[in-house]
């Protein structure tokens, strides 16, 4: 009865930790998803479809990296002191964030090559933030 009870016991540990893993993993290919969807809003010059797309991945990576204590269970024990990478990942995405709907909304009153071009950083300075805070959590060392 005892080895049933600590076979289960163990089987329900690993499910968990998976389902964490799991969670992180779709969480990432959702974020990765919707920077596409960014891109392609800047690629057609559509303002209307940017900036939902913009608003929709802001609010989905603070969720997911704002938090220090959720992302660091979703995280592998050995792992979960790299949170703070994550955290700091979200303070810079939404900064960029807020640079891209500054210029689709002309906050500054700027040229419109102006705007492309900042809000354009702007969202490689978010690819960076994102590729940062991955390769920083997995890796090894």
């Amino acid at each position: 009865m005892r080895k049933i009870f600590y076979m289960g016991l163990l089987a329900f540990l690993f499910l968990s930790s998976s389902s964490f893993a799991y969670d992180l993993k779709s969480n990432m290919q959702q974020l990765n998803n919707e920077l596409r969807d960014i891109q392609l809003g800047f690629i057609m010059s559509n303002k209307e479809s940017l900036k939902g797309s913009v608003d929709k991945f802001a609010e989905h990576a603070q969720e997911l990296l704002g938090n220090k204590k959720k992302f660091a269970q979703m995280l592998p024990k050995d792992k979960q002191y790299k949170a703070n990478e994550a955290v700091m990942s979200a303070q810079i995405i939404s900064h960029n964030v807020q640079i891209i709907l500054d210029a689709i909304s002309n906050k500054y009153n700027q040229s419109g090559k102006i705007r492309r071009e900042e809000s354009q950083r702007a969202y490689t300075y978010i690819e960076h933030a994102c590729f940062r805070c991955h390769n920083i959590v997995r890796d090894n060392y």
